[in-house]
């Protein structure tokens, strides 16, 4: 847990310095620094049993060049749990790539790298890819849609999961937006279904 700590203090003072490089005035575009917090609930289709709460913390730099790193830290948890194993940490770096193709559409793809820690002992490294489309619905608003592959590098942890969802993003002003999020999971090794919904907020430097 110790390392874990180190690790994520060391990656988030590297995005706040990241994100205040760059010019002022006439000179180039500068990476813009960004926070974001969100919460979230899922449940499981075919068991009122399985209900999970999720917060995370994600620190990030855009670029000009539409390129976003982040480091994201968070705990998950059955609503009910009945083990120390159900409740979990989890560290994830995100690069996401945006293409701007000159039409009213923004698509995008990302790769996913993080570590999952429970309470107890056990640990596993995972990953995903993220592909989607942001859709500008009017100065303030914006629809995305997307879809997630996850899976662990240790083939005996059931982490194999595909995941569709649609957000509605919602520009407060030009520094802060808020989303809201629903999602449909399946993982294919344990056979479960999770509808969830996402809150967030984020805050734009």
């Amino acid at each position: 847990m110790k390392k874990l700590l180190a690790l994520t203090l060391l990656a988030l003072s590297g995005v706040a310095i990241a994100g205040d490089s760059g010019g002022d005035g006439g000179e180039a575009p500068r990476n813009k620094a960004f926070v974001m917090v969100d919460s979230s609930r899922e449940k499981d289709a075919s068991s009122l049993a399985n209900q999970y709460i999720n917060v995370n913390l994600t620190m990030g730099i855009k670029t000009p060049s539409k390129t976003e790193y982040s480091v994201k830290v968070g705990a998950s948890a059955k609503e009910k749990p009945t083990s120390s194993d159900e409740l979990t940490n989890n560290i994830e770096f995100k690069i996401k790539q945006s293409f701007d193709l000159g039409t009213f559409f923004l698509p995008y793809v990302a790769v996913r790298l993080g570590e999952k820690f429970s309470y107890t002992t056990t640990h596993f490294t995972h990953y995903a890819f993220d592909a989607g489309v942001k859709i500008p619905l009017s100065e303030k608003f914006a629809l995305d849609v997307g879809a997630r592959y996850r899976n662990a590098f240790d083939s005996t942890q059931n982490y194999r999961s595909t995941r569709a969802h649609a957000m509605m993003l919602y520009d407060v002003d030009k520094s802060n937006t808020v989303g809201l999020r629903y999602t449909h999971s399946s993982a294919q090794q344990t056979a479960e279904e999770r509808d969830g919904w996402r809150v967030h907020y984020q805050r734009n430097y």
